[in-house]
């Protein structure tokens, strides 16, 4: 797997200059690294000398580990930990998870899965030498590293940006041939907040959209301009997507495309599972709860593990916020089950919007009583990581102390 062209920051490197800094950082590794190293920790700092370390560890049959440079240091005792730990024959790629509890959870990649995926998602979107992929997200992650894998492969060009800034995004759009995006619903939204009602240039046509649920709003607000966004679902475990939507399918439909080609979705115990190579020995039974629909459209209703259950009832927090954000005057619900010693656990939703103190009497015609929330806490703004996932850890907290 050979690395894209590359642009950073005004310099350009092409495919063949991209690859000798490839070979000039491997030669570097093979001098300095111990011939029983198996695994290469390196900086994940959005800039080339990443992306040379991380095409230089795979060529070696290494076990890349790109770590964050502002991790905190909880995060660093993992890394460490990670670091320590043996890998199975054919591992590339050692990632911790951005979940949402705190506590990441290490995460190994194949040489068959990242290609596996690279393949796919090009069956389904395209992606060939004249595409430029615009880069902003996090190179500790699966949604960044996918970026470099798939152009590399397809001998493309990735842009890549030292963070995520919405203007900087949006004036590389206009002006760099940006054909090609990967963002999560927050970024996105700040995006369009800069653009106003302003078309993307023709020269876009896919924005890569997941790792968090887009609400409404902010699709209504795509499907104004015809915003050539595809919905994604997708987790570090299968090297990113597994169902994906055609470009501009902004249907007003609850599920995120049929599975990549070649791979199926199926439900067991009411769990979306995957079967095909981006699975973990080609099959995987994930945590999200979902359904296919008649067409065989993958539709996620919400993560298994986080049915609340309340005074003997079972409470779906994906419906629940479903319902909250309906109101005209929520713009974004999230439903937790916070402990309760009288009913086990209590509803509770933490919401952005304008607050109204009639919520709770518009909330008694639309769910039944152990649906609805006995706490409600507004913020200006949620929590959220770098990839854009809510931080469940910071809303129980805050919950605990309002």
């Amino acid at each position: 797997m050979k690395a894209p062209a590359l642009v950073f920051e005004g310099r350009r490197w092409s495919v063949e200059e991209a690859q000798a800094s490839v070979i000039s950082r491997r030669r570097d590794l093979q001098a300095s690294l111990d011939s029983s190293s198996q695994l290469l920790a390196f900086g994940a700092d959005p800039h080339p000398d990443t992306v040379w370390s991380f095409f230089a560890a795979m060529s070696l049959d290494l076990v890349a580990m790109p770590v964050p440079s502002d991790a905190t240091s909880a995060i660093q005792v993992r890394y460490s930990e990670a670091k320590a730990l043996s890998s199975s024959e054919g591992t590339r790629l050692r990632l911790l998870t951005s979940g949402s509890t705190g506590i990441p959870k290490i995460v190994d990649l194949t040489a068959r899965q990242l290609r596996a995926s690279a393949d796919a998602s090009r069956a389904r979107l395209g992606c060939d030498a004249d595409d430029v992929w615009l880069c902003c997200m996090p190179l500790h992650h699966v949604a960044g590293l996918s970026i470099l894998t798939r152009t590399g492969i397809a001998g493309a060009t990735t842009l890549l940006l030292p963070g995520f800034d919405a203007e900087l995004v949006s004036r590389a759009i206009d002006t760099q041939g940006i054909t090609m995006i990967s963002l999560v619903p927050t970024m996105l939204g700040r995006l369009l907040d800069v653009r106003g009602t302003r078309p993307f240039p023709p020269s876009l046509r896919v924005i890569l959209l997941g790792g968090a649920p887009a609400y409404e709003v902010l699709l209504d607000r795509c499907r104004a301009i015809e915003a050539p966004v595809a919905l994604t679902w997708g987790m570090s475990e299968t090297a990113s997507q597994i169902a994906t939507r055609e470009p501009g399918d902004l249907r007003q439909a609850p599920d995120v495309g049929l599975p990549l080609p070649g791979h199926r979705v199926f439900i067991e115990d009411g769990r979306l599972g995957v079967e095909g190579p981006i699975a973990p020995d080609g099959y995987l039974v994930t945590e999200d709860r979902g359904h296919l629909d008649a067409k065989g459209r993958v539709v996620v209703d919400g993560r298994g593990d986080a049915l609340i259950i309340s005074g003997g009832e079972n409470v779906d927090p994906s419906r629940v916020a479903g319902v909250l954000s309906t109101h005209p005057s929520v713009s974004e619900a999230v439903v937790i089950g916070m402990p309760d010693a009288e009913w086990g656990e209590r509803v509770c939703a933490v919401l952005t919007g304008g607050q109204d103190e009639n919520l709770s009497s518009w909330l008694r015609t639309r769910l039944d009583a152990h649906e609805r929330p006995r706490q409600i806490l507004w913020l200006d703004a949620l929590p959220r990581n770098a990839m854009g996932k809510i931080e469940r850890a910071r809303l129980r907290a805050l919950l605990s102390s309002d």
